[in-house]
């Protein structure tokens, strides 16, 4: 699906309302370990305002057709990305939005000259097959997914 990346924070949703509405029914859909703040499971909603009020975090969303369909976390260091949560509405799910997304997310990386990782706790078989074939690998020192 050709998607386009559209960085989400609250200040987006006053001009974009149906964008709170999209990440929610993105969160809605996720299992629960995808709504996990501080190892506490939250609501969708709880989740996307909770996730948004921290310092220096924004969800990189996949848009289509003026909808997002799937989102990351990211938290935002000086000299890099922490990326966290993907998920995917299910009726767009393996379609490769999950893959396009991160790859948008890995170019605009790449122009703000920082690094991405992906770190490793919590993540499913599915998820660690997925950043493998996107270029990330182990890094040995942290056990976090690193984009080579």
């Amino acid at each position: 699906m050709p998607v386009l990346m559209q960085q989400v924070t609250t200040e987006v949703f006053q001009s974009h309302p149906v964008w709170a509405e999209d990440l929610q029914k993105i969160y809605t859909e996720a299992n629960e370990a995808r709504r996990c703040l501080d190892e506490q499971v939250l609501e969708a909603g709880d989740f996307v305002t909770q996730a948004l009020e921290r310092p220096q975090h924004w969800f990189a969303a996949a848009l289509f057709n003026e909808h997002l369909i799937g989102a990351v976390l990211v938290e935002a260091q000086p000299d890099l990305w922490l990326l966290r949560h993907l998920c995917v509405r299910e009726v767009t799910r393996r379609r490769g939005v999950a893959s396009r997304l991160m790859a948008l997310v890995a170019a605009e990386g790449h122009a703000q000259s920082v690094r991405l990782i992906v770190p490793a706790q919590g993540l499913t078989l599915a998820d660690q097959v997925l950043v493998e074939r996107l270029g990330y690998r182990i890094n040995t020192q942290t056990g976090d997914f690193e984009l080579s």
